[in-house]
C-alpha cells in the first residue's frame, strides 16, 4: 500500500524503491488474528525461514514460550494443528506466530494487537515472547490498551486517525 501522504523509509530508503521479496524478508509481522496453517507446530514456524533447521526451530518456541503447548500433545511439534481436534486457544496461536517471527529474525517487527486474543495467562506469556522478539529491533506495536505498550521507548497515541499525543508510559499515564 501506498501512503496517502509522505513516504515511508526504512535506512534512509523509501519502501517502494525497495525490492518486495527483500523488504518482506526485513519486515515480521504478527497480527491480532495470526492464522496457522492446517500443518504441524514444526511447519507452521517453519514459514518464518523454511530452511531453518529444527533445533533452531525449537530455540524459536522455547523463546516464545511454548513449551507448554508443545508438551501438551503426544507428537510434540509434530502435532498438525487443526486436525483430530487439536485446535489452540487465541494466545496459544499467537505464541506460534512469535515463534515464527522469532525464527525469521527480521531487523523491524510489526505487532497490530498481539495479545488481543490472549486470556490472563497466555498474555503474560505472550508479553514475555513479544519481549524476546523486540530484542534488538525495531518494534511498531498497535495497541488499545496502554498497558500492552508499557515498555515502549516512545508511544503515539491517535485519536480519529491523527497524532494526539507522545511520549513514554509514564508521561501518557498522568
Amino acid at each position: 500500500f501506498d501512503p496517502q501522504k509522505g513516504k515511508v523509509m526504512i535506512g534512509g530508503t523509501d519502501i517502494r524503491d525497495i525490492d518486495k521479496k527483500e523488504l518482506m524478508n526485513t519486515v515480521s509481522f504478527v497480527f491480532q488474528n495470526s492464522r496457522l496453517i492446517k500443518a504441524s507446530i514444526l511447519e507452521n514456524v517453519k514459514l518464518g525461514k523454511p530452511n531453518a533447521s529444527n533445533e533452531d526451530v525449537m530455540k524459536a518456541l522455547k523463546t516464545a514460550q511454548c513449551t507448554d503447548i508443545i508438551e501438551k500433545f503426544p507428537d510434540g511439534v509434530d502435532t498438525v494443528i487443526g486436525s483430530k481436534g487439536v485446535y489452540l486457544s487465541g494466545g496459544e496461536a499467537q505464541r506460534i506466530a512469535i515463534a515464527r517471527a522469532i525464527l525469521k529474525d527480521s531487523p523491524i517487527v510489526i505487532l497490530d494487537e498481539a495479545t488481543a486474543f490472549a486470556d490472563p495467562d497466555n498474555e503474560v506469556k505472550v508479553q514475555a515472547a513479544i519481549r524476546e522478539l523486540s530484542n534488538g529491533k525495531t518494534v511498531i506495536m498497535i495497541a488499545h490498551r496502554l498497558s500492552t505498550v508499557a515498555n515502549a521507548d516512545k508511544i503515539f497515541v491517535l485519536s480519529d486517525g491523527k497524532l494526539a499525543e507522545e511520549g513514554k508510559f509514564d508521561e501518557l499515564r498522568e
